[in-house]
């Protein structure tokens, strides 16, 4: 692991910060100069694409992001360095949360973090004397491009029933899975398939490749537990280096029951650059005219930390009346930000001192909140649309009492299945590659378009378990040669025990996690600063007897079973997680329902019916109680949408753009 290396010099310092309770909304005249058509609140795989095209159909668009551009940043653009950008001090946001409503529970995880007495980190269970428990840490992006700078790449298509499920809770057919694969066709742009293969595209923004076949071919131990892992899903008479050129995002009508092993699409380009939400922002705004001009009236604001919605309740105010259905409804006319670096606490560079410049930008037609599941929901409530209670808790005006604001938050549990083999994991072919400490040949090869950083995921192994909630398959595996168990701040890297080059690890996610009102989590704030944090609560496993767990369970005893049927001299395997001293003897139930993680969070504003009162938005995005506004990010989902919501998300942001254009048209 000797990417974990670079990790181990990174320090941040957090401060508390004060902030009084905003004022009364008012009903501000609209500026010129400081006036556009819409207003995208974040840059992320829903605002940034959304942001350009309504750019690109010829409406001014204002876009603000919190953070900087990591244009210059490897850790962002080497796509096999993406186990480096979540720690990136350059380029993360830092979190910290609850997993379970049982604080007994919260203290029994092997990472929960704690600031020191000195103003350190310490992750464990033993913490020295007078330290405070932050939490599970929970990394996000606060750069140009959101979580698609960060992640790590995988670009899988959700199942049918995700969309399926939105148009039978709201009847809007448009959201039906037929539909919504021409989103993904538009954004796509496949460099791994023919051209003109169906369902898919060929010119969009976002790169989608798959790892060249050498690359697995140069590594021949992970060749044979891959091929265990065939073998074990009934796939024994093909190859697995065929199996892994196989397309996880086909159009068959029975897609969502295939299992086996994949090639796990990602979102970089064939030579190993990163494709992210980056890519169509910049996209727009260097494009120009023939006379050398700007084509598009986009606007990028970077370092705006927005701070609160503008709405006037005052039809004299609104300069196109016929945007108003409902006259007598508040509307939103612009955002109150704070211009500045590293304003929002989340950012490991931030200083509480630090006030920045208080700044507004008003909107003639729209604005569109894209911050995230965290943010938006805290955003909302900062400008008064959320639950009633909690706003005046903190002094904040309301105008909708919007209960469901900041509930429905769900993700994809994870754990994984660790094992330490026989030999070690070695490339036949590969030089030793650094990882930009030192002179480094596999980054001057990755210049060229070519090597091991061109390299991503190994794999996509999909399987069933009997616990599955429809009847598709409910697990997505992927391999790698090393163990990953969670996150936790950089700066203890060094601290904690790295695996040793011998180790393979199965991550499991479970898809479709069974969701009803005891086990939906919440997004509440901490404070009416809008530089704080909200307070995260994911109520993993609740209800008690959780079906997800025990289709978790499954499928570690499904890698246990490849495991042990590779042979010598690479096999016999000894676990080291869920079990650890080469045993399985262990509770695997407890030790997954107390070790679990995951980094997908959604759903903290989510679409509804029409008599649903904890429905945020309808099913054009519009906010519920209020004109003129919209939530275009992952908060949207009912429920999560597969294993990776990333191209979800880009597929929502399009659909958005349609929506928002198509309103656009009918108001003319």
């Amino acid at each position: 692991m000797a990417w974990l290396m670079i990790l181990t010099a990174i320090f941040l310092h957090l401060s508390p910060s004060v902030w009084s309770a905003p004022p009364a909304a008012h009903d501000p005249p609209y500026p010129n100069d400081e006036t556009y058509d819409y207003i995208v609140i974040g840059s992320g795989p829903g605002g940034g694409p959304l942001a350009a095209n309504l750019a690109k159909a010829n409406y001014s668009v204002l876009l603000l992001e919190a953070g900087s551009d990591g244009d210059n940043d490897l850790n962002e653009t080497i796509a096999a360095w993406y186990p480096f950008a979540p720690y990136d001090i350059n380029l993360r946001w830092d979190f910290f949360v609850k997993h379970y409503g049982d604080e007994a529970l919260n203290d029994q995880y092997e990472h929960l973090t704690w600031k020191t007495s000195d103003g350190s980190f310490y992750v464990g269970l033993d913490p020295p004397a007078n330290a405070t428990k932050l939490g599970v840490y929970y990394p996000r992006s606060g750069t140009l491009g959101g979580c698609s700078t960060h992640n790590a790449l995988a670009a899988a298509l959700p199942s049918d029933r995700d969309w399926d499920v939105i148009a039978d809770i709201t009847g809007d057919e448009t959201w039906r899975a037929q539909n919504m694969r021409q989103y993904f066709e538009k954004l796509e742009k496949n460099h791994y398939l023919p051209p003109r293969t169906p369902e898919h595209g060929f010119d969009g923004f976002l790169d989608v490749s798959l790892n060249d076949p050498e690359a697995l071919r140069s590594q021949p131990n992970v060749m044979i537990v891959l091929q265990a892992a065939a073998n074990a899903s009934g796939q024994g008479g093909t190859p697995v280096g065929q199996l892994t050129q196989n397309d996880l995002n086909n159009n068959d009508p029975d897609r969502d029951q295939q299992t086996g092993i994949w090639g796990l699409p990602a979102h970089k380009t064939p030579t190993g650059r990163r494709s992210s939400a980056r890519n169509a922002v910049v996209d727009v705004l260097n494009a120009t005219k023939a006379d050398g001009g700007r084509r598009y009236n986009l606007t990028l604001e970077l370092n705006a930390l927005a701070t609160r919605i503008m709405f006037s309740t005052r039809d004299r105010y609104t300069p196109d009346h016929h945007l108003r259905e409902h006259p007598e409804r508040p509307r939103a006319i612009g955002v109150e930000y704070m211009h500045g670096k590293s304003l929002y606490s989340a950012d490991p560079r931030h200083n509480a001192s630090t006030n920045g410049t208080m700044r507004h930008a008003y909107a003639r037609r729209e604005v569109i909140v894209s911050g995230g599941t965290f943010n938006t929901p805290q955003l909302l409530k900062l400008s008064g649309i959320g639950p009633a209670a909690e706003l005046a808790k903190f002094g904040i005006r309301l105008f909708v009492d919007l209960p469901g604001v900041g509930t429905n938050l769900q993700d994809n549990y994870e754990t994984g299945i660790i094992m330490q083999a026989s030999q070690n994991f070695t490339s036949t072919s590969s030089p030793i590659c650094t990882y930009g400490h030192g002179p480094d040949p596999c980054l001057d090869l990755w210049y060229n378009g070519t090597g091991p950083y061109t390299v991503t995921s190994l794999d996509a192994l999909m399987h069933k378990t009997s616990h599955a909630a429809y009847g598709e398959r409910d697990l997505f595996m992927w391999g790698l040669t090393n163990g990953f168990r969670g996150f936790w701040p950089a700066e203890t890297v060094n601290k904690m025990s790295m695996d040793p080059p011998n180790t393979f690890d199965f991550s499991i996610i479970k898809m479709h996690p069974h969701v009803d009102a005891r086990s939906k989590g919440t997004v509440g704030l901490r404070s009416a600063d809008p530089r704080d944090t909200p307070e995260i609560n994911f109520r993993y496993f609740e209800p008690e007897g959780s079906d997800d767990l025990a289709a978790m369970v499954e499928g570690v005893e499904f890698g246990r079973r490849i495991y042990r049927s590779v042979a010598a001299p690479l096999g016999p395997f000894k676990e080291s997680f869920p079990c650890d001293g080469g045993t399985v003897g262990c509770d695997t139930a407890s030790r997954i329902k107390t070790q679990a993680w995951s980094h997908h969070a959604t759903s903290s504003c989510s679409i509804g019916a029409d008599d649903d009162s904890m429905a945020v938005l309808d099913s054009r995005f519009r906010v519920r109680g209020v004109e003129g506004l919209r939530v275009v990010d992952a908060s949207v989902f009912p429920k999560i949408p597969g294993g990776f919501p990333v191209v979800p998300i880009f597929m929502v942001s399009e659909k958005a753009a349609q929506v928002i254009l198509d309103d656009a048209e009918g108001w003319k």
